[in-house]
């Protein structure tokens, strides 16, 4: 039954995101173009306003009919709800930077007090005879906010990549092949098997219409709420299976790209905290390379990084250190890439 509804959900997608396009349309719902800009004329935006509703929906439907629903699902995605309407309100009248992340925090350290029970036995798990004799409490609190900032990290690195045709899709959709092979191997739970095939169907469905060249964009009101979801399937298969080294390879090229981009900033005394279009994708495309081209390059990589996550279960070190390499190249290839 549950495999039907998820057919079932790409089918549904797929019917009310070409039928959206009008819509959104109509209500002048658009981004238009800027000088940072990867495209030339208004477009739709606002897709997530369709795809996360969905997920939402389809994700407590099929863990309810499996018998996996539990509490913790239920209040984590009241939070990813939260997120798409400010998101959403963002879209629409532009919320100031402060009250967005504001609301990220809240639901990042909201949900870190939620799993305390799970962090408690993982500070357990992980101590060390470099503990004895010092505070562990301070190292708990360094170590939780070191989560909360790599949490709400993850959510602005799926906003501020989101500015290229289909981006978003492959970044995502890689995730939940990584979460859906692990939960198949038994390393990670089986929740997560149900949750990346409900996130697959929704995400190839929308990419029928954002590939190259995108009908309609997922605007802050998709891209948010998926990076939080992204940052909690990553820091709770951290601290309830040990398995975090293969979900940071799967993201290496949103990590290197938007993490060097944001180096390179500083050092320039440019605001950090300023839209721009400074990554090292956009830079390819200012140069007359099509959003096809790059997004190519981009699956190519992924589909490598997808196989050195798998690896990195046996070998982590040399995994990610190759995965490390292999981006950068990309990232070197895109930066010194000739004009088209």
């Amino acid at each position: 039954m549950s495999f039907i509804i998820i057919i079932s959900l790409y089918l549904a997608t797929s019917i009310l995101l070409k039928n959206s396009i009008v819509f959104f349309e109509r209500f002048k719902i658009l981004d238009h173009p800027s000088k940072r800009s990867n495209h030339n004329f208004p477009k739709p935006k606002g897709a997530g306003l369709i795809l996360i509703p969905l997920l939402i929906f389809a994700t407590l439907l099929v863990f309810f009919l499996e018998d996996i629903i539990n509490s913790q699902w239920i209040v984590i995605l009241g939070f990813c709800s939260i997120l798409m309407f400010i998101s959403l309100l963002d879209d629409l009248k532009n919320v100031s930077l402060k009250l967005r992340l504001m609301f990220q925090v809240f639901c990042v350290i909201s949900s870190i007090i939620l799993l305390k029970d799970d962090f408690n036995i993982y500070f357990k798990s992980m101590e060390v005879d470099i503990w004895k004799g010092i505070y562990v409490e301070i190292i708990q609190v360094i170590v939780l906010f070191l989560f909360a900032t790599f949490w709400v990290w993850i959510i602005n690195l799926f906003n501020f990549m989101d500015g290229m045709d289909g981006i978003t899709v492959v970044q995502a959709s890689s995730l939940a092949i990584c979460s859906n092979y692990l939960a198949i191997l038994g390393l990670i739970e089986i929740n997560f098997l149900y949750f990346s095939l409900i996130i697959l169907a929704i995400l190839m469905a929308f990419f029928s219409v954002n590939k190259p060249p995108a009908k309609i964009f997922l605007g802050d009101v998709g891209s948010i709420p998926i990076g939080f979801l992204a940052g909690y399937l990553i820091i709770y298969n951290e601290i309830k299976s040990d398995l975090f080294i293969p979900f940071i390879i799967i993201k290496m090229y949103y990590l290197l790209d938007s993490s060097i981009t944001l180096v390179l900033r500083f050092f320039k005394r440019e605001n950090i905290f300023e839209a721009h279009s400074s990554h090292f994708y956009q830079k390819i495309i200012r140069k007359g390379f099509s959003h096809n081209y790059v997004l190519k390059r981009i699956i190519g990589l992924n589909i490598v990084l997808l196989v050195l996550s798998y690896t990195s279960i046996q070998w982590p070190t040399i995994s990610i250190i190759t995965a490390i390499a292999l981006t950068i190249s990309l990232l070197l290839f895109f930066e010194f890439r000739k004009q088209k």
